[in-house]
């Protein structure tokens, strides 16, 4: 069984993982090569610059004050592993909206520190208890 991450953790993990980046993300100096002309520094809008990431999933609870879903989530190839973790919601009418056993497609929308689920749709709904 999947272990439920803290709202920190998972910035922490989401952090260190939007600054992989790719390769020419990384290949910045602070020296440039001998014989070069100098460049203006650019600004980086890699953190506030949202990311889209497609989420498969199962819910495991709902949060309604603090306006999260906490998600079984499916491997996210190039993103995360499979994990179970709460999700904030842009909206708040999804907390109403899900089930704890239903399956469902969202967004992760990922902006420097700030994520939450979108576009949350139940594709199978869990058993009424």
């Amino acid at each position: 069984m999947r272990s439920v991450f803290s709202k920190a953790a998972f910035l922490v993990l989401l952090i260190g993982i939007i600054g992989c980046g790719s390769s020419d993300q990384r290949k910045t100096s602070s020296t440039p090569p001998v014989g070069s002309e100098p460049q203006p520094a650019s600004q980086s809008t890699a953190d506030s610059t949202p990311k889209r990431y497609h989420l498969e999933g199962t819910v495991v609870s709902i949060d309604r004050q603090q306006k999260r879903v906490i998600v079984d989530g499916k491997d996210i190839p190039g993103f995360m592993g499979a994990m179970t973790m709460p999700y904030p919601v842009a909206d708040d009418q999804t907390p109403n909206r899900v089930r704890p056993g239903d399956q469902i497609t969202a967004d992760i929308v990922a902006a420097g520190s700030d994520i939450h689920l979108d576009n949350v749709v139940v594709v199978k709904a869990g058993a009424k208890k």
